[in-house]
């Protein structure tokens, strides 16, 4: 029996710390979906946000399988940004 590979992660990161943007997410978003090159992972830190950056956030999930959210208390964008770069 031949071993299953392993599928292969993405090149690229683009990262993404985020605080109450509802409004420009979903101009992210589809600038994301309109690269040519599609070897890449979204990464998200919500960074406590309290308008519906969540939901939207949630919403593209559904339709983008390599788009990773974490979500943190509001900590400040130097915490979040380190919490990207450990994940």
């Amino acid at each position: 029996m031949l071993p299953m590979k392993k599928a292969a992660e993405p090149t690229l990161t683009v990262f993404t710390p985020t605080y109450n943007r509802a409004h420009t997410l979903p101009r992210t978003y589809e600038s994301l979906c309109r690269q040519r090159c599609k070897d890449f992972r979204w990464l998200v830190v919500d960074d406590g946000s309290t308008d519906k950056s969540g939901f939207i956030l949630k919403s593209f999930s559904a339709k983008h399988p390599n788009l990773t959210i974490i979500t943190q208390e509001n900590s400040g964008v130097a915490t979040a940004r380190n919490t990207g770069l450990s994940a």
